[in-house]
C-alpha cells in the first residue's frame, strides 16, 4: 500500500494588489494605471516626430516623460489620429497587451483627455 504525501503549502510572496482596500492603495493603483495608459498613447502617436530629442527622432520612439510630450502634442494632433490612438490603446495598443489590473481595463474606457492633458 502507498501513502500518500500530504503536500506543504508553502506563503508566497504577499500581493501587490492586497492594499488596494485601503484608500492610499487605490490611488496607487489609479496612479499605476495612469502610467500604463500613458504609455500605451506614447507608443500608439507619433510623438517622436515632434521631439527635440534626438534620440526620441533615431529610434522613432517616445524616450522620454511621456506625460510631457503628450500633453505637448495632442493639441497638435489631428481629431482622426486622436480617435485611432485611443481605439488602439482600448485594445491593447499596438502591442494588444492586456490590463495589468481590473481598474486599468475600466480606465481605458474614459476619454484620452483624462491621461494626456491630466495634471500628473
Amino acid at each position: 500500500m502507498v501513502k500518500l504525501r500530504k503536500r506543504k503549502r508553502t506563503r508566497r510572496g504577499r500581493s501587490r494588489y492586497l492594499d488596494a482596500v485601503k484608500p492610499e492603495g487605490q490611488e496607487a493603483q489609479r496612479e499605476a494605471a495612469f502610467a500604463a495608459i500613458r504609455r500605451l498613447y506614447c507608443e500608439c502617436l507619433p510623438l517622436w516626430r515632434s521631439c527635440a530629442r534626438g534620440p526620441c527622432r533615431r529610434h522613432r520612439a517616445c524616450g522620454g516623460d511621456g506625460a510631457v510630450c503628450l500633453k505637448r502634442t495632442w493639441p497638435l494632433m489631428p481629431q482622426e489620429l486622436q480617435q485611432k490612438a485611443f481605439d488602439l490603446v482600448r485594445h491593447g495598443g499596438p502591442r494588444g497587451l492586456s490590463p495589468a489590473t481590473q481598474r486599468e481595463s475600466i480606465l481605458r474606457g474614459f476619454p484620452p483627455t483624462n491621461f494626456v492633458l491630466g495634471n500628473r
